[in-house]
């Protein structure tokens, strides 16, 4: 987009690499090392060093309204990325945690008695201790068997919630910006997400890499006016990835010969689309979590069926009906009657693999 004329700018975590160095394609940058501090953080402001003052969100969103407000002689792209909802975990270059405050919830000020009294909705599946999973019930030296006791307390879920208060007062800011410099119907806006969390549903908590719907769903809300009647909602499949080759097509900038992914402004626009009728969800084991150790995966995901093909685990695979079983409670990999449909998914996931070399 920046070489299609778009002034461009990042502000927030960019979390690829720890350093906070600007990257290439942006002509504005406020970055963190790692994933930054929510007090007084270490910035890069298009490659000057600061100290800031103040809640990180809130340094965020300034920033951003900051450069919606400034005069624009070309069309802008502007990505925000919160730190929140995180733990504060601020990492040095060599890897290591250097604030005293590293793995507590730290909202703003003001919000840090919100929802004091409430308790948190818990799905269907929450405290549902697993016993047909087998990759989540194996014994681990140092791991605790899935229990209500491993499952996300309210606190940490009222923390959350907190924590994001600001990252929504943000949002808010910024719409005003837009609207302020006549902007606001002229842009689109866009909130999306990387993955969701574990609020206790099969006993867990942070273990958030698995396959279970709770993670694999994220939200994904467009405003723009011009293109997309208020309201509107589709039920096809849509991935993370396909929002590069979406915006590149919307801005009229050269899409590269190999892209994962595929624009889905056909669909915006009420034009003829071919829907995907399934997607790969893939993790690769890391040692961040002990309970997902050597849980890497390739997920199949169907309108109808989920199967989870473990990579490095043997007889562990788990298959779910979620036109009858949303919450993924009953694991049908073992049951007879469904060995063609096990079948077609194994092919299918063949299939997927193939097409993402």
């Amino acid at each position: 987009m920046h070489d299609a004329g778009y002034e461009t700018a990042f502000v927030g975590k960019w979390h690829m690499g720890v350093d906070a160095s600007p990257r290439p394609g942006f002509d504005h940058w406020v970055g963190v090392p790692g994933q930054g501090k929510y007090i007084d953080p270490d910035l890069n402001v298009d490659g000057k060093s600061i100290q800031a003052k103040g809640y990180v969100t809130d340094i965020f969103n300034d920033y951003a309204v900051r450069f919606l407000k400034s005069s624009h002689a070309k069309p802008f792209c502007l990505c925000v990325s919160h730190k929140c909802v995180h733990p504060d975990l601020e990492q040095r270059a060599d890897g290591t945690i250097s604030d005293p405050n590293a793995g507590k919830f730290i909202p703003a000020e003001r919000h840090k008695t919100m929802y004091a009294n409430d308790k948190p909705p818990r799905r269907p599946n929450a405290f549902q201790v697993p016993n047909d999973k087998p990759a989540l019930m194996r014994k681990l030296d140092g791991v605790p068997p899935l229990s209500r006791e491993t499952a996300t307390d309210d606190e940490t879920i009222r923390n959350r919630l907190r924590l994001l208060m600001a990252a929504e007062e943000g949002i808010g800011q910024i719409l005003d910006a837009l609207k302020q410099a006549g902007q606001l119907d002229n842009t689109m806006v866009i909130f999306t997400s990387d993955h969701g969390y574990f609020y206790g549903e099969h006993c867990l908590s942070v273990e958030r890499r698995l396959a279970y719907e709770e993670t694999i769903r994220i939200p994904l809300l467009i405003r723009y006016p011009p293109l997309i009647k208020p309201g509107t909602t589709f039920d096809e499949f849509i991935l993370s990835i396909d929002l590069a080759p979406t915006l590149l097509e919307l801005s009229a900038a050269k899409q590269p010969e190999k892209m994962h992914g595929r624009s889905f402004a056909p669909l915006l626009r009420g034009q003829s689309y071919e829907p995907r009728k399934s997607i790969l969800v893939e993790y690769f084991t890391d040692a961040v979590f002990p309970r997902v150790k050597n849980m890497g995966y390739q997920t199949v995901r169907t309108d109808r069926w989920k199967y989870i093909h473990y990579r490095d685990l043997a007889d562990s695979d788990e298959l779910y009906d979620l036109r009858s079983d949303p919450y993924e409670l009953t694991n049908r990999i073992q049951d007879p009657s469904l060995k063609p449909t096990l079948a077609e998914l194994k092919a299918e996931r063949q299939r997927l693999l193939a097409e993402t070399p």
